[in-house]
């Protein structure tokens, strides 16, 4: 006990004396992880070695069972030596897969969010293109009405020219929860029944704060 309350008057000395020091700004305590009020974060995510606090998420796979991953690979990659690949055998006709992940901000606060990534597709042509989702949320998406769609998946080319990395850019508006918290969904739907497989790479993600 005698240890528990030296240890405890000194850390308030020190917590006093740092205060004082700063007198003219006062004591700062604000959380340190956080950027200063009205600064741009950014998180930039390569997959070099794994997902990168990125996990696999999906829904309407279950009726009837369909097959689906979202899973780290070491290749291809647009740059580096890693990406994620989703594969969805869409035989149900209505799948959809994502990889989520959830970012640390200030709760209640909102922001102009950008979400710049690579994505690779074979698809070619106009027709039986899957559907791309990129969205930004308060809380986890779980079902198809969760979700923000992007256009399709196809690359702009008119016969097979194999895997084609496009650069993907989308901006939303979306508040943080009362947890602080803010969810990112990239993925693709599928609305044709045959399997497709796509890969994610070179990940950046920009919170902006509003007002």
């Amino acid at each position: 006990m005698i240890d528990g309350i030296r240890t405890t008057t000194a850390t308030t000395l020190v917590l006093f004396l740092s205060c004082g020091l700063l007198a003219l700004g006062g004591c700062d305590d604000s959380d340190p992880t956080l950027p200063p009020p009205g600064e741009t974060i950014a998180e930039n995510f390569a997959f070099e070695d794994g997902m990168e606090g990125w996990y696999a998420v999906a829904t309407d796979t279950l009726s009837p069972p369909i097959e689906w991953h979202v899973e780290h690979t070491a290749e291809p990659s647009h740059t580096g030596a890693g990406a994620v690949e989703l594969f969805l055998a869409n035989y149900n006709d209505a799948g959809k897969i994502w990889m989520e992940r959830p970012f640390d901000l200030e709760a209640g606060t909102t922001y102009e969010v950008e979400v710049d990534y690579a994505f690779g597709t074979t698809d070619w042509g106009d027709v039986n293109l899957f559907t791309i989702i990129a969205g930004v949320h308060s809380s986890p998406p779980r079902e198809a009405e969760d979700l923000s769609f992007q256009g399709d998946t196809g690359h702009g080319q008119s016969q097979d020219a194999g895997l084609v990395w496009l650069d993907k850019s989308y901006s939303f508006t979306a508040t943080a929860s009362g947890a602080g918290t803010l969810y990112v969904a990239l993925g693709v739907w599928g609305t044709w029944e045959t399997p497709r497989t796509y890969f994610v790479d070179d990940v950046t993600v920009r919170f902006t704060p509003v007002g």
